[in-house]
Parts: structure tokens; sequence; C-alpha cells
């Protein structure tokens, strides 16, 4: 599962990945070692927010200027946490961390509340459809765990997460620093019963990305032993061999003879397996092969959402465009809406431009490529618009016909 833990600076996230780390047993050897050396010289105490720091600059700043990624596991599943920045200016790392989660921890204060980036940062999550939401009010030691306490910031977060459509939420009171409600239930606080935050995690049920339609995307072609391999990834479904594909938008078939798992042959392959298939038609990279009962659809233009990282987005732009392996251009046809990414809030409709910072629903015109709802699957769901080779806005794609 991947898990996306974000919410206003200096409310704990970095200590809360530090705590399910440690506590977990899930620290790569000797790495508290190594930070306890470096945290000396700098004359700093041992903190458990400094084993996601782990890069000199980041200690010395004392700030997440990245967005990283670590592991823990519990007896039912492995995690990949994402810590995401949580200052204005990391807004990009923290688009980039949310757009591969399953799950997102918000991470609320309860001395301080809800704060500005509170906001920005739920919808941030909000923004890729992270349909999953678990709320940790954290610093519960310093409001002497009052029950009190935590339902006026139950309640606000709750409100808040409603404006963006959440109906279901799971909130926790903890104590990152003190290790309260995390892995272990929590002694000081008798008057809640409900599940730690790593129960509440492990009881969050997931669609498996291998119930979904076959999603085959093409990353190169290979001639080996005088056959032809098509390798790439499978985003989601099941390859069997035997099977008849269609790729898109080459728009060609072929029967799936040989499904190589370097070096060995096997006889079938599932989300997440990169593999080589010997399917006895011309296909290239930027395709995507799938099932011909739920066949991968091209289309030339979709309705996505982005937020602009960097520079303007302006009607009748060329950008360029990435999806799965798919490079391309594209034009902005139309905006239709700006938004605040503060609040989520409709800046303006038919809009001609929008800034750095805000969100665009807008009409892409393509060349043909393949792209789904992000909302059915979000594996080839997200794109990146790029400008002169640099990445300037991830979004999303809300309707594949338009």
């Amino acid at each position: 599962m991947k898990l996306v833990i974000t919410g206003h600076v200096d409310h704990g996230k970095s200590t809360l990945i530090g705590r399910i780390l440690y506590d977990t047993k899930s620290l790569p050897d000797g790495l508290l070692e190594d930070i306890e050396k470096s945290l000396v010289k700098l004359g700093k105490p041992i903190e458990y927010a400094y084993i996601m720091d782990h890069l000199e600059e980041e200690r010395v700043e004392e700030k997440t200027i990245d967005t990283a990624q670590t592991f823990f596991k519990t007896d039912k599943r492995q995690y990949t946490i994402i810590d995401a920045p949580g200052h204005v200016e990391f807004i990009k790392n923290m688009l980039t961390g949310a757009c591969q989660a399953q799950v997102a921890s918000l991470v609320v204060s309860a001395f301080d509340g809800i704060q500005e980036q509170t906001g920005r940062h739920a919808f941030l999550v909000h923004m890729p459809r992270v349909k999953n939401i678990l709320v940790a009010i954290n610093k519960m030691d310093l409001v002497n765990y009052s029950q009190a306490v935590f339902r006026r910031v139950q309640e606000e977060t709750s409100s808040l997460l409603a404006s963006l459509g959440y109906s279901a939420m799971a909130f926790v009171p903890i104590s990152a620093v003190e290790g309260d409600n995390i892995y272990k239930p929590s002694e000081r606080m008798e008057w809640y019963h409900g599940p730690t935050l790593v129960q509440a995690l492990d009881e969050t049920e997931l669609e498996t990305a291998s119930e979904k339609p076959l999603r085959f995307v093409v990353q190169d072609v290979y001639h080996l032993d005088s056959e032809k391999v098509t390798v790439g990834r499978i985003e989601c479904g099941t390859l069997r061999k035997g099977e008849e594909l269609v790729f898109q938008p080459s728009s060609v078939r072929g029967k799936v003879r040989k499904i190589i798992d370097f070096p060995r042959e096997v006889t079938d392959g599932r989300a997440g397996d990169s593999v080589g298939i010997v399917v006895g038609c011309e296909t290239k990279r930027g395709d995507v092969g799938g099932h011909i009962e739920n066949p991968p659809r091209f289309v030339d233009r979709f309705l996505g959402e982005v937020v602009l990282i960097e520079g303007t987005l302006k009607k009748g732009d060329i950008f360029g465009i990435k999806c799965g392996t798919n490079r391309g251009e594209c034009v902005v046809e139309e905006i239709r809406e700006r938004i605040s990414s503060e609040t989520g809030e409709v800046i303006e409709e038919n809009s001609t431009e929008v800034g750095k910072n805000e969100v665009a629903t807008a009409i892409f015109k393509t060349a043909p490529m393949v792209v789904d709802r992000f909302s059915e699957i979000p594996e080839l769901g997200r794109f990146v618009l790029t400008r002169g080779g640099r990445n300037v806005a991830p979004g999303i794609v809300l309707e594949s016909r338009v």
C-alpha cells in the first residue's frame, strides 16, 4: 500500500513517520546510528523526525525539502510511505507524492488545530482522487490528552474534508513524540476505543490493480534470437499466454505466444510485473495493450485537471505531454475552470489564463494517445505537462471522452 503523509508544517509528519519506522522495527541497519552521529555534530538532540530528514541539508535547515519514500510492514501488508513536504514552496514535491498514493494520512495538531496549509494539503490529496483518508490528530500530549480538544479538532477537520466530498473518515488521537495510539494503544486516552493508526491502515480495504482491465504499457521492442520481443510493464490486470491483445493507438492485434520474465519463460503476469512478450504484431513505445473485450482506447482530446508548478497556462498554449511511456504535444483548447489550490474554490469559469500554484480543469487536444479516467484506472489517468524539457504541471484525467 502506498501511503502519503501530509499536513501543515510543524504538525509532526516527519516525527510520526520516524515513530512508525521505529515501532515497527523497519529502520535500515545502521541508519539510527548515523543520524545520532550527525546530530551530535550539529549539537541537536535525537528526535524521530530526523529519521526521515536524512539528508545533511535537511537536518541543517530543519525542514523536509523533497518527497522521500521509505517502507514498513505489518503482519497484514507492506507499506510505502511517501513523506510530502509541508512548506508552500515545496508544492511540486507534495503533488509528486500524492499522485502515487492509495491512502492519505492528514496530520493535524491538536494544539494548533486547522491551519493554512491543512486546507491546501487536503485539497491536494483530493485533487488526484485519493479515496481513502485517515486523520491523525497529533500532539495530544500538548493538550493533556483532552477528549474535548480532540472532538473539537475532529469536527473542524471533518467539515473541511466534507467540503471536498469525503464522507467516511477515520480519526485517531495520537502523540508521535510519546508513541500514543500509533502502533500500540495508549494508556493515557482511556476514552478512545478505536484502532491505532497502524491498525486503521491495516483495516483499509483497497481494490487491487490485478482486478482491473489489462493495461500493458509498451516500453520498447527488442530483437532476440530472431524474435521480436515487446517489453513493457503490466500496470493493471493480468496477462496470460495464448490471449489475444489489441494495442492502441497503433490499432494492431496479436496473440501472446510467449511471456518472458527475464531470463525465464512464464505462463502469466500480473500488475506490477515488467515482462517481455512475443505477440506477433508490430508494436511501438507508447502503445498500450489490453484484452479485446475491454480494450484500451485512444483519444485525441480529453478533460484534465492540472496544478501549475511553474509558469502559466493559457488558452492556445502548446505543451509537451507525458502519459505512461507516450510522449507528444498537446494544445490547451479550453480552460473550463481556474481553481484556488488554497481552498479548492472555483475562482473563474471559462478562464483564459491560469497562474503558478493554481489549478485548472481544461480540454487538452493531443495526437492519438491512450488515457483512462483517473477514477477508473489511475495507472493511465496521470499525466505531466512539460515546457522546455521541464515538468511544469502534474495532472489527472477527469474524462477521456469529451
